[in-house]
């Protein structure tokens, strides 16, 4: 998540061992088949290909993405292969064969008429598979997943602390596009995981992080500033000690931010993060 920006087809390299070791086991979960029937409707991939997808990236899911995927339609093929739609964008595809990754993803778009995609710039399979359709991409967010040395600069009137459900009125009326619910705002402080932040005892502010895969260590963290308090480096405060209260629980941060979003990238690159990936959104004919 982040300042803020409210998966995929099988990448195995034949040359490498270990994707060769991968694909076999994939294989052996699903039970390896390169016919070309049709993907049908279902509930879920099961827990074993989806985890398996998750591991053949090399970066962490977008929390963003993992949204979309959690309320998206489900199509799946008998070879193991599945895709996610939300409405009429696929935000996640995965094929264990890589040799028909293509051709499965084609097959998919002939029966399902998806007209958008969205992918992860590392998730390099599925940018191919959406390449060989002919679709073209833009981008359409940044994605942080490194940090490196950065200068923390403490605001003397800044304090965070947990949210209360009496913050959730005070968080709404200060928001700007970054929560799309009061309820979502409810929600975040019962579980915990929402941070107010004050400044001369008025709420100027508040953080996010969520725990994007529940058995993985990747934690989605965001931030909004209330607009009277702007430009005063409270949001880089904000992300600065959010990001280091999870790495001192032994996690990994990571957000992402919209492309056209410059005053956000801005703040994260000062605290400290670095983006060398994107969110690419690709169309066909575009």
């Amino acid at each position: 998540m982040t300042p803020r920006t409210r998966a995929p087809v099988a990448f195995i390299v034949l040359g490498n061992a270990r994707s060769r070791d991968l694909f076999g086991a994939i294989a052996a979960l699903v039970g390896y088949n390169a016919s070309m029937s049709a993907f049908a409707q279902s509930s879920q991939p099961t827990h074993d290909l989806r985890q398996a997808y998750l591991s053949s990236l090399p970066e962490p899911q977008e929390w963003f993405l993992e949204e979309l995927v959690e309320a998206g339609q489900f199509w799946t093929h008998e070879d193991g292969s599945y895709g996610v739609l939300h409405g009429q964008t696929l935000v996640e595809y995965f094929s264990a064969d890589a040799a028909h990754a293509g051709e499965l993803l084609s097959a998919l778009h002939d029966q399902t008429s998806f007209s958008m995609a969205l992918a992860k710039s590392f998730d390099r399979p599925f940018v191919q598979s959406l390449k060989q359709l002919g679709w073209a991409a833009s981008v359409g967010g940044h994605l942080f997943r490194k940090r490196s040395a950065y200068d923390r600069t403490d605001i003397a009137a800044a304090q965070i602390r947990p949210a209360t459900q009496d913050d959730v009125q005070s968080h709404w009326h200060i928001n700007d596009d970054f929560f799309e619910t009061e309820d979502e705002v409810r929600a975040l402080a019962d579980r915990g995981r929402l941070l107010t932040v004050t400044m001369d005892r008025e709420i100027a502010g508040c953080g996010v992080f969520q725990r994007v895969i529940a058995d993985r260590d990747a934690v989605d963290i965001g931030m909004m500033v209330a607009p009277n308090v702007r430009r005063k480096g409270l949001g880089t405060f904000i992300v600065c000690a959010m990001a280091d209260r999870v790495e001192a629980e032994g996690l990994r941060p990571i957000c992402g931010c919209g492309a056209r979003n410059t005053a956000s990238k801005a703040t994260l690159e000062k605290a400290g993060f670095v983006s060398n990936h994107q969110l690419l959104s690709f169309a066909q004919g575009r």
